[in-house]
Protein backbone atom coordinates (compact mmCIF):
# COMPACT_ATOMS: atom_id res chain seq x y z
CA UNK A 1 0.00 0.00 0.00
CA UNK A 2 1.38 3.57 -0.94
CA UNK A 3 1.07 6.13 1.60
CA UNK A 4 0.52 9.62 0.42
CA UNK A 5 2.67 12.70 1.99
CA UNK A 6 0.41 15.75 1.94
CA UNK A 7 2.81 19.00 1.95
CA UNK A 8 2.63 21.26 4.63
CA UNK A 9 2.70 24.74 3.32
CA UNK A 10 2.36 26.07 6.60
CA UNK A 11 4.79 24.55 8.61
CA UNK A 12 7.34 24.32 5.71
CA UNK A 13 7.43 28.25 4.99
CA UNK A 14 7.78 28.65 8.90
CA UNK A 15 10.84 26.33 8.88
CA UNK A 16 12.20 28.20 5.93
CA UNK A 17 11.61 31.35 7.49
CA UNK A 18 13.15 30.45 10.83
CA UNK A 19 16.47 29.15 8.54
CA UNK A 20 16.34 32.23 7.17
CA UNK A 21 16.77 34.27 10.12
CA UNK A 22 18.94 32.17 11.85
CA UNK A 23 21.79 32.49 8.38
CA UNK A 24 20.79 36.40 8.22
CA UNK A 25 21.46 36.23 12.03
CA UNK A 26 24.48 35.15 11.65
CA UNK A 27 25.68 36.80 8.28
CA UNK A 28 25.77 39.67 10.57
CA UNK A 29 27.92 38.53 13.53
CA UNK A 30 30.76 40.03 14.56
CA UNK A 31 34.50 38.72 13.92
CA UNK A 32 35.49 40.10 17.37
CA UNK A 33 34.08 42.11 20.18
CA UNK A 34 36.12 45.34 21.07
CA UNK A 35 36.57 44.41 24.44
CA UNK A 36 37.65 40.75 23.94
CA UNK A 37 39.89 41.95 21.33
CA UNK A 38 41.33 44.50 23.46
CA UNK A 39 41.32 42.13 26.50
CA UNK A 40 43.57 39.36 24.33
CA UNK A 41 46.39 42.47 23.34
CA UNK A 42 46.43 44.05 27.13
CA UNK A 43 48.23 40.78 27.86
CA UNK A 44 50.89 41.14 25.55
CA UNK A 45 50.77 45.44 25.08
CA UNK A 46 50.41 48.47 27.03
CA UNK A 47 47.09 50.21 26.05
CA UNK A 48 45.41 53.33 26.55
CA UNK A 49 42.55 54.54 24.25
CA UNK A 50 40.80 52.60 21.66
CA UNK A 51 41.22 55.08 18.42
CA UNK A 52 39.45 53.19 15.98
CA UNK A 53 37.36 49.61 16.01
CA UNK A 54 35.39 47.97 13.17
CA UNK A 55 34.22 44.50 12.85
CA UNK A 56 32.68 42.43 10.23
CA UNK A 57 31.96 38.50 9.60
CA UNK A 58 35.30 38.44 7.79
CA UNK A 59 37.64 40.75 9.62
CA UNK A 60 38.61 43.34 12.20
CA UNK A 61 40.67 46.37 12.58
CA UNK A 62 41.59 48.18 15.38
CA UNK A 63 43.95 51.13 16.69
CA UNK A 64 44.41 51.63 20.29
CA UNK A 65 46.69 54.54 21.76
CA UNK A 66 49.83 52.32 22.86
CA UNK A 67 51.22 54.08 26.26
CA UNK A 68 54.82 52.05 25.68
CA UNK A 69 56.73 51.13 23.51
CA UNK A 70 57.26 48.10 24.12
CA UNK A 71 55.83 44.82 24.76
CA UNK A 72 54.85 44.22 28.66
CA UNK A 73 57.25 42.15 31.13
CA UNK A 74 57.81 37.91 30.25
CA UNK A 75 56.63 38.84 26.48
CA UNK A 76 60.02 37.91 24.31
CA UNK A 77 60.42 40.09 21.61
CA UNK A 78 62.81 38.03 19.10
CA UNK A 79 65.31 40.21 17.10
CA UNK A 80 65.98 37.95 14.62
CA UNK A 81 63.06 36.45 11.81
CA UNK A 82 64.59 32.74 12.59
CA UNK A 83 64.22 32.66 16.60
CA UNK A 84 60.29 34.57 16.13
CA UNK A 85 59.82 31.51 13.18
CA UNK A 86 60.66 29.02 15.42
CA UNK A 87 58.09 30.43 18.24
CA UNK A 88 55.89 31.31 16.18
CA UNK A 89 55.69 27.36 15.52
CA UNK A 90 56.26 26.15 18.72
CA UNK A 91 53.46 28.54 20.32
CA UNK A 92 51.51 29.73 17.82
CA UNK A 93 52.59 33.85 18.07
CA UNK A 94 55.41 35.57 18.26
CA UNK A 95 56.66 39.24 18.28
CA UNK A 96 59.66 40.25 16.72
CA UNK A 97 61.31 43.90 16.38
CA UNK A 98 64.91 45.02 14.47
CA UNK A 99 65.37 48.52 15.45
CA UNK A 100 67.20 48.75 11.59
CA UNK A 101 63.86 46.92 10.09
CA UNK A 102 60.30 47.79 9.03
CA UNK A 103 57.61 45.24 9.72
CA UNK A 104 57.30 45.09 5.86
CA UNK A 105 60.76 43.71 5.55
CA UNK A 106 60.79 41.31 8.87
CA UNK A 107 57.70 39.93 6.80
CA UNK A 108 59.74 39.17 3.76
CA UNK A 109 62.60 38.14 5.28
CA UNK A 110 59.86 35.34 7.36
CA UNK A 111 58.79 34.54 3.57
CA UNK A 112 61.96 33.98 1.92
CA UNK A 113 62.89 31.34 5.29
CA UNK A 114 63.06 27.86 4.36
CA UNK A 115 59.19 27.97 6.90
CA UNK A 116 57.63 30.96 6.07
CA UNK A 117 54.03 30.23 8.46
CA UNK A 118 54.55 33.15 10.26
CA UNK A 119 55.25 35.52 7.18
CA UNK A 120 52.57 33.96 5.18
CA UNK A 121 49.93 34.66 8.35
CA UNK A 122 51.14 38.19 8.91
CA UNK A 123 50.90 38.74 5.03
CA UNK A 124 47.28 37.27 5.17
CA UNK A 125 46.00 38.81 7.92
CA UNK A 126 46.79 42.36 6.40
CA UNK A 127 45.95 41.50 3.04
CA UNK A 128 42.29 40.90 3.83
CA UNK A 129 41.46 43.42 6.47
CA UNK A 130 40.82 46.12 4.00
CA UNK A 131 36.89 45.89 4.05
CA UNK A 132 37.40 47.20 8.14
CA UNK A 133 39.92 50.44 6.76
CA UNK A 134 38.60 53.73 6.34
CA UNK A 135 41.13 55.66 4.27
CA UNK A 136 42.92 57.51 7.39
CA UNK A 137 43.41 54.20 8.89
CA UNK A 138 44.66 52.22 5.87
CA UNK A 139 47.03 55.06 5.27
CA UNK A 140 48.31 54.90 8.96
CA UNK A 141 48.56 51.19 9.11
CA UNK A 142 50.57 51.46 5.72
CA UNK A 143 53.37 53.96 7.53
CA UNK A 144 53.21 51.52 10.27
CA UNK A 145 54.06 48.72 8.25
CA UNK A 146 56.99 50.42 6.88
CA UNK A 147 58.46 51.89 9.66
CA UNK A 148 62.11 50.71 11.18
CA UNK A 149 62.23 49.83 14.36
CA UNK A 150 58.28 48.88 14.24
CA UNK A 151 57.34 46.06 16.49
CA UNK A 152 55.46 43.00 14.28
CA UNK A 153 53.80 40.46 16.11
CA UNK A 154 51.02 37.45 15.15
CA UNK A 155 48.75 35.64 16.77
CA UNK A 156 47.00 32.24 15.62
CA UNK A 157 44.30 32.81 18.34
CA UNK A 158 43.50 35.95 17.23
CA UNK A 159 43.86 35.33 13.97
CA UNK A 160 45.57 38.60 13.34
CA UNK A 161 48.68 40.73 12.73
CA UNK A 162 49.53 43.18 15.25
CA UNK A 163 51.95 46.33 14.56
CA UNK A 164 53.35 48.32 17.16
CA UNK A 165 54.41 51.92 15.53
CA UNK A 166 56.92 53.74 18.18
CA UNK A 167 56.91 57.09 16.74
CA UNK A 168 52.77 57.35 16.64
CA UNK A 169 52.67 55.48 19.59
CA UNK A 170 49.80 53.45 18.25
CA UNK A 171 49.02 49.71 18.03
CA UNK A 172 46.97 48.60 15.13
CA UNK A 173 45.76 45.07 14.72
CA UNK A 174 44.36 43.73 11.56
CA UNK A 175 42.53 40.18 10.72
CA UNK A 176 41.02 39.24 7.42
CA UNK A 177 39.78 35.75 6.44
CA UNK A 178 39.40 34.81 2.65
CA UNK A 179 36.63 35.18 1.42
Amino acid sequence: MIQRTHARPIRDAGLLASLYLVSFGLAGCDRNTAADLRAALENRFFLGDTLFFESKLRCTAAVFRATENDVKPGVVTHTSHEAAQTAYRREGTAVLRDPQRSPHDLTDALLMSGDGAFGKQALAAAALVDRCLTNEISVGFRIALTRPGATLAYSDALGGVIILDPVDRKLYFAAGDPV
